[in-house]
């Protein structure tokens, strides 16, 4: 029988290339991927702060914070949501209900200001866990190997992503195969900022 190659998630964890090949072959019939398809890209948050500003009208330029609900409170036309969306598509959306009765052709244009919670956390079975620097397009398996890589002790077939849904303090927590993930049977998923993830431990 020739020799199984060595799984890519044993560079996650120094030495224990044996154990994860045999964790990978007990979990193969049974991967739990439940986690959302995400934009490469993160959107608006609640906490964001924006620069807007109306070509020609300056009673509408100012900063506006990104409420607990997502929405915008703008001048005019009340609750803009914003959760999700690029500064261009919000200002799409503010050109439209400007438009929409109280503007002819109107110019907008949006900056963001500032960003609210930019970390995503690396708790559990993880060498150094703790808090890490969001940027854009970072994935779980480098967010993973930035926080040392995993213990002896991890599980990585049941990792936790918790998630804020952008409704007020609501959570979602889905469970994830970093296995299957490292191993090209799923897709490596792309983080947000606020992000928990929680390594467990192995179950002997």
């Amino acid at each position: 029988m020739s020799a199984r190659p060595r799984s890519a998630l044993s560079l996650l964890v120094p030495g224990l290339g044996a154990l994860l090949s045999l964790g990978t072959a007990c979990n193969r019939g049974s991967v739990r991927v439940d986690a959302p398809v995400v934009a490469p890209h993160a959107g608006l948050r609640p906490g964001d702060e924006l620069d807007i500003r109306v070509f020609d009208e300056d009673r509408f330029n100012g900063t506006y914070a990104v409420a607990e609900d997502g929405t915008i409170d703008f001048p005019m036309v009340g609750g803009v949501p914003v959760t999700g969306l690029t500064k261009d598509e919000v200002a799409r959306q503010i050109e439209a209900k400007l438009a929409d009765g109280y503007l002819n052709h109107p110019h907008v244009v949006v900056q963001i200001k500032e960003r609210g919670n930019r970390e995503v956390s690396i708790l559990g079975q993880v060498n150094e866990a703790g808090s890490l620097g969001w940027r854009d397009g970072l994935t779980l398996v480098q967010a993973v190997s930035l926080a040392g890589g995993l213990t002896p002790f991890a599980a990585p077939a049941r990792v936790k992503l918790t998630r804020r849904t952008g409704r007020g303090e609501e959570t979602v927590t889905f469970e994830i195969s970093l296995t299957a993930i490292v191993d090209g049977r799923a897709e490596d998923l792309v983080l947000r900022p606020g992000d928990i993830v929680f390594v467990p431990e192995t179950r002997l």
